[in-house]
């Protein structure tokens, strides 16, 4: 007797979501490894390896169940999400050059610019990875 087993709409998703975002806290924490000791940058308190893996995740994962609703309820779901986070990565970035962490102006450049790259890595994975993965036929997920 064979059993079959209905794969949930938003497992795939879901999923997708959640190894982007293992791609992208893995990517960003090598970017802030490079960035730090290129620039020196020790401003801590704020960005840090468990805020790193955490937000990082956290948002992917989120990313994914917004695809797994928008799968549901849109019919070209891949160019909503697309553009729906294209956008949202547009923001971020643009909130990202206005935030003032320091005093020091050096300070606040280098803040920014460590942020708007992990900003830059998750947005783009975030845009392009998680359709893939959640469309496509792999072994990955």
């Amino acid at each position: 007797m064979e059993q079959t087993y209905l794969e949930p709409k938003a497992y795939k998703p879901i999923m997708a979501g959640l190894f982007t975002g293992i791609v992208a806290t893995v990517l960003n924490i090598f970017y802030d490894i490079f960035y730090r000791g290129s620039t020196g940058f020790q401003l801590t308190p704020l960005i840090n390896v468990a805020t790193i893996i955490f937000g990082t995740l956290l948002v992917l994962l989120v990313a994914g169940s917004i695809y797994a609703i928008l799968a549901r309820f849109v019919r070209q779901v891949n160019i909503v999400y697309i553009l729906l986070f294209l956008i949202l990565t547009v923001y971020a970035v643009f909130l990202t050059m206005h935030v003032q962490r320091a005093a020091d102006p050096v300070l606040i450049t280098q803040f920014r610019g460590l942020l708007l790259g992990i900003v830059i890595i998750s947005g783009t994975l975030t845009i392009f990875l998680v359709p893939y993965l959640a469309t496509h036929e792999t072994s990955i997920i």
